[in-house]
């Protein structure tokens, strides 16, 4: 008797809109959403769900569109290196956490696409492709890992097919500047060299720019192993920053190698993302500025000599993460804990929320702001563990006295230094 087939497990949402991101980028004349929802498993609905998801992500992080011929097709449109760093990446998540839609369906898209076309299919065999990588990785601080040869090979494989028209790849001349100068050219130029043999002269000469900036995208920025000048001028700056930070902040970080070291694993990559336009996730980035707005100042004035000697502007997402990287390092090397701050309110919000905002301005430290009613206030008394006890309004002499400050905005320069003495207090 022959067992039942049991159904296929539902995909996560994060898997879903993977397929969809490179069903976008399939050899196809265009994306029928149909044929998304079969593979996927799910109905039209959440498929529209998806490719809202989708286009909102790389509009994001890659400036790209999704453009819509109908109802029912599909295709991304955008600047052409910002599609292939869109790919890439999209490749880089889709084989992490769903490589069989890769081996599935992307792959054999991509082959069926080479009939007919100037380059040989020969020049996709794995074997061969498998040795045009290896005698790069050997060029390479670093070898790469299975994962990296693998995503490296569909990457080759696409840029192949593509490279039979003209692909509108571009590089500005300070980005070929910036990517010649990189260790890892000479094991990109290694790849160029063999796969114009491999395809007959095909290839466009941007393409080797194209497999440095890849390979500098897959390099592990750790702090630990850290060796060659590239990375010892990253630390130097990266000391330089920590250093102006303590400076205007006016306080030390007793914890310093993990700081550093965090940092080093975040501003590495942010350079290249910043040279060549990448974005990234930070959807709290509003919250953080409304949350933390002297610490955000703060980083950003210890940012600007880094800024200068990489010839970038960080983006404010990327200025986000790193003060939250040092406002984490603050609370973490001196043991210090967030404190509760209660706000007593009465009958203006705009007054409130001003009297808040010149809170969070006195100090670099996480705030845990409560607001509770001058009504209450009086009836029930203020909830445990309050550090301070904020108001605009004159209040009636309580038990809470030596908890309350009374605030009249703006702050007077001893009323801000009195707060924030109590703040940073251990």
């Amino acid at each position: 008797m022959t067992p039942e087939k049991q159904p296929s497990p539902a995909l996560s949402a994060t898997q879903r809109r993977c397929h969809v991101l490179l069903m976008l980028y399939a050899p196809l004349t265009a994306v029928q959403l149909e044929i998304i929802s079969e593979i996927n498993g799910v109905g039209l609905s959440t498929t529209w769900e998806d490719l809202a998801e989708v286009t909102c992500e790389i509009q994001r992080i890659h400036h790209l569109d999704v453009l819509q011929y109908s109802e029912k097709e599909c295709r991304i449109q955008g600047d052409q290196l910002a599609q292939r760093l869109c790919l890439f990446q999209g490749l880089r998540r889709t084989l992490r956490i769903s490589p069989d839609f890769v081996s599935r369906h992307f792959i054999p898209w991509l082959h069926i696409a080479f009939d007919g076309q100037t380059c040989q299919k020969v020049a996709l065999r794995n074997d061969i492709l498998g040795v045009v990588i290896e005698d790069c990785s050997s060029l390479l601080p670093k070898a790469l890992s299975q994962h990296d040869r693998q995503l490296m090979q569909i990457c080759l494989q696409y840029c192949l097919w593509q490279n039979d028209r003209p692909t509108g790849l571009n590089f500005t001349e300070q980005q070929r500047r910036w990517l010649r100068e990189k260790p890892e050219y000479a094991a990109a130029r290694e790849i160029y060299v063999q796969l114009q043999s491999l395809s007959n002269g095909l290839l466009d000469d941007c393409e080797c720019e194209f497999f440095t900036l890849i390979l500098r995208m897959l390099k592990n920025h750790s702090y630990q192993s850290s060796g060659s000048t590239e990375d010892q001028r990253l630390l130097l700056e990266i000391e330089n920053m920590v250093a102006r930070f303590q400076e205007i902040a006016g306080m030390k970080f007793s914890s310093y190698e993990g700081l550093v070291g965090q940092l080093f694993a975040h501003l590495g990559p942010a350079i290249e993302r910043c040279h060549f336009g990448i974005g990234i996730d930070n959807l709290m980035q509003e919250e953080v500025n409304r949350m933390y707005p002297r610490l955000v100042r703060t980083t950003r004035e210890a940012l600007k000599g880094f800024e200068n000697e990489y010839l970038i502007s960080l983006s404010e997402d990327e200025i986000g993460l790193v003060a939250i990287t040092f406002g984490a390092w603050l609370m973490q090397g001196n043991a210090l804990q967030e404190k509760q701050i209660l706000l007593l309110t009465h009958d203006n919000p705009q007054l409130e929320e001003a009297v808040e905002q010149q809170l969070r301005e006195a100090t670099l430290l996480p705030l845990n702001i409560k607001y509770q009613t001058l009504a209450d206030f009086y009836q029930f008394g203020a909830p445990g563990g309050v550090a301070m006890i904020v108001t605009p309004y004159a209040i009636r002499s309580t038990d809470a006295d030596p908890l309350v400050i009374h605030t009249q905005l703006p702050l007077a320069k001893e009323q801000r230094k009195r707060i924030r003495s109590l703040l940073e207090a251990p």
